[in-house]
């Protein structure tokens, strides 16, 4: 199970996405560009937290974050709650052996 919230940008056609990746074991944060379907550009302008183990706790994105939107504590405070309420909800077997598939590639 992962966790996901999405938040308006301090810049604006920007979106912010947060949350925990329980397969991953890994928070993380996109940050992503409103564009038109003929804009050839990538949308995704910052990606935190797309590899295994990669974010081990929410305070590691705020610096990252900082140009796009304020991570407060508040925030930071569900985001750990989002962790804690998986944690006896491990990455199942398959999400196990498809992460071993993916690091040896």
């Amino acid at each position: 199970m992962s966790s996901r919230r999405e938040f308006p940008s301090k810049i604006p056609n920007h979106s912010v996405a947060l949350g925990w990746d329980n397969p991953l074991m890994s928070f993380f944060a996109q940050v992503e560009r409103d564009q038109d379907d003929d804009d050839e550009r990538d949308p995704i302008v910052l990606w935190l937290g797309g590899n295994p183990h990669e974010i081990a706790a929410p305070d590691q994105m705020v610096e990252r974050l900082r140009p796009y939107f304020d991570l407060t504590g508040p925030l930071l405070d569900q985001l750990r709650a989002d962790r804690f309420a998986d944690v006896d909800r491990g990455p199942t077997r398959a999400q196990r052996d498809g992460l071993d598939i993916a690091s040896t590639s």
